[in-house]
Formats: C-alpha cells, sequence, structure tokens
C-alpha cells in the first residue's frame, strides 16, 4: 500500500498572515473534533502533525475509509511557500493562458521563479509572457500557496467541508490530490 493526502490550498500565492490563518484553521478544525490538538507522529514527514479525530466521520463522503488505523493518518500545515503537486499522479495539462498551449511536457524551469519566491507569475517556455500562477491551468490540479492543509490518507472531503473551509480562508481553493 502507498500513501496518498489531499491538500486544501488558498488560490493565493502569499496568503495574508499566513501563521496567523493556519492557527485560526487549526483551532476551526480542532473544535470541530476533526483533528486532535496536539502534535504527534501522525504524517509522511519529519515534522510532526496533527492527529486525526472523530469528528473527521463527518466531513468525508466515505467515513469508514478514514484511516484511523493506520500512523500516517494526519494533518499536516504548511505555511512556507510550496508547489502542491500531484507526484505520481503526475501532470496531463498545464495550459497557457495566453497561447492557449499545453507546456506541461516543455522544461519544466518556468516554475523556478515562482518557488524562489523571486515572482508570483510563470512565463510560459512557448510564447515568454509572463501570467499569474493561477491564470494557468492545471490538470490534474496543482496548488502553490504559502499556506497549505495536507490531509493523509483521508478519502474525499464533502462538498458542505469544502465550501466551510473556503469560507474560513476567505477565497477560492485548490484541491490538489497526491499519490506517493
Amino acid at each position: 500500500m502507498s500513501d496518498y493526502s489531499i491538500s486544501i490550498v488558498p488560490r493565493k500565492s502569499s496568503y495574508p498572515n499566513n501563521t496567523a490563518k493556519a492557527k485560526e484553521v487549526l483551532d476551526w478544525l480542532t473544535s470541530r473534533d476533526i483533528v486532535k490538538p496536539t502534535l504527534s507522529d501522525c504524517i509522511l514527514s519529519s515534522d510532526h502533525g496533527y492527529a486525526i479525530s472523530e469528528g473527521a466521520r463527518h466531513v468525508t463522503n466515505l467515513p469508514e475509509e478514514l484511516p484511523y488505523n493506520l500512523i500516517t493518518n494526519g494533518l499536516e500545515i504548511t505555511t512556507q511557500r510550496q508547489v502542491f503537486h500531484t507526484g505520481g499522479n503526475g501532470l496531463d495539462q498545464c495550459i497557457c493562458p495566453n497561447c492557449k498551449e499545453n507546456i506541461a511536457f516543455e522544461d519544466w524551469s518556468f516554475i523556478d521563479s515562482w518557488a524562489e519566491q523571486k515572482d508570483n507569475n510563470l512565463i510560459c517556455s512557448l510564447c515568454m509572457v509572463a501570467s499569474d500562477v493561477y491564470q494557468f491551468t492545471f490538470s490534474p490540479e496543482w496548488g502553490f500557496s504559502d499556506l497549505g492543509f495536507t490531509f493523509w490518507n483521508w478519502p474525499d472531503f464533502t462538498d458542505d467541508f469544502l465550501e466551510a473551509f473556503k469560507q474560513q480562508l476567505s477565497c477560492d481553493i485548490s484541491i490538489v490530490y497526491t499519490h506517493i
């Protein structure tokens, strides 16, 4: 068996007061008993995360598939700029908003300036026009932000939970499915 995750990522490269917002969202999740309030060894990282709790049953479409029996079953919160990619799920398309071409199979160095915090734009490797990262269409979906919430080995979330999460962040979100 391999691990997978679902990341909820605000569609903002630089989220204002991202550390405070991370704590606010964690407080919301713990108040609903979705995750435990204390750090533990429950994520696929050398860092610690917040383990799954009983209230998680109310936010997924398949509560019987929640990973209570797995060591890797928690929430990882990211507050540093990161590309939330699909891992083994790959990338089928990255459509430039200017030339409308698929650049997924071109040189990926166009992501470097974003990742290195030099810019919030990507430069298309074909037409050489810079556009905000969120104007590109990634399929499957990727996320680009300095704030993200990664749930390890959880099944799909309900639409109501995703809508409530969007309200907590006060912006649109990307849902990134990663397979390791």
